[in-house]
């Protein structure tokens, strides 16, 4: 069973998720960030990618991004 982590509830569990797939490889930086616009997050591309490339190196572990405060749109 696969779950979607990219399905725009903006819920801490699902960030965590997100920063997961990012941290472990599954995801790229750029994919992170394109799949995130596409959830409508109103961060420039270029923004979103740099959280990305923070995620994958371990300089942002899941657990901070997932408790940053989330607005969509």
């Amino acid at each position: 069973m696969k779950t979607n982590a990219f399905g725009g509830k903006q819920t801490p569990a699902e960030e965590r998720k997100e920063a997961k797939m990012v941290r472990s490889g599954k995801i790229t930086p750029a994919e992170y960030a394109r799949k995130e616009k596409a959830e409508g997050d109103s961060k420039s591309k270029s923004a979103l990618m740099a959280t990305g490339k923070k995620l994958a190196s371990g300089k942002m572990t899941a657990g901070q991004y997932a408790s940053k405060p989330m607005k969509k749109g």
